[in-house]
């Protein structure tokens, strides 16, 4: 099922890459239409944007998501089903950063404003 899905993914970066040419490509539709778009400000809060983001940064953001997806199902479809999970100890990391992260932003927070 991971190679079927590693597959679906490649679908997706292909047309994620192809609607980025066109998108940064002056005289084509999507650039006349999406080239100067802002950023949602859902994506502006998941990805971490800056408020200037546009809608090409969001795309950017999205076919790096699907590249990363398309390599981890390609990694699992190639294991053995008792191999180790190769990225948990960069998810750890990650999450172990991420904390760290908001317990600052949280201990900012109150240093500046007194509290909640």
């Amino acid at each position: 099922m991971h190679r079927f899905v590693g597959y679906l993914e490649q679908t997706a970066c292909e047309t994620y890459h192809n609607i980025i040419v066109h998108l940064e490509t002056p005289g084509t539709k999507l650039h006349t239409e999406w080239a100067n778009l802002p950023a949602p400000d859902m994506a502006k809060g998941y990805w971490k944007l800056p408020d200037d983001a546009t809608w090409l940064d969001t795309l950017r953001c999205i076919y790096a998501d699907e590249s990363h997806h398309r390599d981890v199902n390609h990694t699992f479809a190639s294991m053995e089903s008792d191999d180790p999970n190769p990225f948990l100890q960069m998810h750890k990391e990650d999450a172990t950063r991420a904390w760290k992260l908001a317990e600052a932003e949280r201990t900012l927070k109150e240093h500046r404003y007194g509290g909640s």
